[in-house]
């Protein structure tokens, strides 16, 4: 990995000739006995040969950086360094979300179809679904949500590729490069910070929260169980010509109607509902309450999600912020005689 990074060349002749010129210091002080350029050339050789140590020591370096990712990395999904296993873990979420998304809008279909119905009676009129806009409109600004949400997620994937393919193969090797430079050592010192902080803490703190993905898992049986109960299938148009093909989808999702024999809330059952009902499965039939459900469980999926997915994310960029700041700080100072004795 490190032998393919196209900079090392210029890294080793940068290295060659700080150290050249560090002995060239080293010289020219005890020549004239001037002890502060000795000083300056013995601590910016001693830099050099650090820096030489680690531009040398690369691929171990980076085999390191890997080896601390994927063991503090808690496993949740797939195998491997921290980026890859959070990755992993998006995908998933974002198969699930999506798969909910679908089945909230086919629901939208069933609710905008049975509010759309009115029986009109010529002196009056009933629209017996009328009060479903409430619920239409908590599912709209669920499913906005869930396209936002969905939208994230594939940023930070996008984001997550970017660190796992670059942060040790081109931002780890020019920050080492740079460091070897006295005019570009903060710069450098800054790069390998900000690899280290993207590779390690990143993606490892926001695989400590939770995931949602059995939420949303649970959410979309739900959601699937209504979508695929034959009591609230619509009513094709070729029906229609039954006068009893409205009025019996009605009588059916009320309860009025027993689904072979069962679920039945009121007297008798007409001929009409029996016929109606004859080759419907056996299935409960609370239209409202399905939806009220789902609602309640899509709700508490997106919350879990936007934990995962938003605010965890946050909550690790300002850490890794913080400690991109400090350690770079520390890779960008003098790494020398004084800071040992200091030590």
């Amino acid at each position: 990995m490190a032998d393919q990074f196209a900079g090392m060349s210029v890294a080793i002749i940068i290295v060659t000739a700080s150290i050249v010129l560090a002995g060239i210091f080293i010289g020219v002080g005890r020549a004239f006995s001037y002890k502060r350029l000795e000083s300056f050339g013995v601590e910016e050789f001693f830099q050099s040969a650090v820096n030489a140590a680690l531009i040398g020591g690369l691929a171990s370096v980076i085999s390191l950086i890997s080896a601390v990712s994927s063991g503090i990395a808690p496993t949740t999904c797939g195998s491997g360094n921290a980026p890859e296993q959070l990755i992993c873990t998006l995908n998933e979420i974002k198969g699930s979300l999506f798969s909910l998304m679908e089945q909230s809008i086919r629901a939208l279909d069933f609710i905008g179809y049975y509010q759309s119905i009115v029986l009109d009676f010529n002196a009056f009129a009933i629209a017996p679904f009328s009060n479903l806009g409430s619920i239409s409109s908590i599912f709209s600004s669920q499913v906005f949500l869930m396209q936002a949400q969905l939208l994230l997620i594939e940023l930070n994937i996008q984001m997550l590729n970017f660190v796992e393919q670059n942060a040790l193969v081109l931002l780890l090797p020019i920050g080492l490069v740079l460091r070897t430079l006295f005019a570009t050592r903060k710069a450098g010192g800054f790069l390998i910070a900000l690899a280290i902080g993207l590779y390690i803490l990143y993606p490892s703190f926001i695989m400590i929260f939770p995931s949602p993905a059995n939420a949303l898992n649970n959410a979309t049986e739900a959601m699937a169980n209504f979508t695929n109960n034959s009591a609230y299938a619509t009513v094709p148009v070729i029906d229609l010509n039954d006068n009893y093909a409205i009025a019996g989808r009605l009588d059916v999702m009320s309860g009025r109607c027993a689904i072979n024999g069962t679920n039945s809330t009121t007297p008798a059952n007409s001929t009409n509902c029996l016929q109606f009902t004859s080759n419907s499965s056996n299935q409960s039939v609370d239209f409202v309450g399905d939806l009220t459900l789902g609602a309640q469980l899509n709700s508490d999926s997106l919350a879990k999600v936007l934990l995962y997915a938003v605010i965890a994310p946050l909550l690790s960029l300002i850490l890794a912020i913080v400690l991109v700041w400090e350690l770079a700080g520390v890779l960008g100072s003098e790494i020398g005689l004084s800071t040992f004795s200091t030590i």
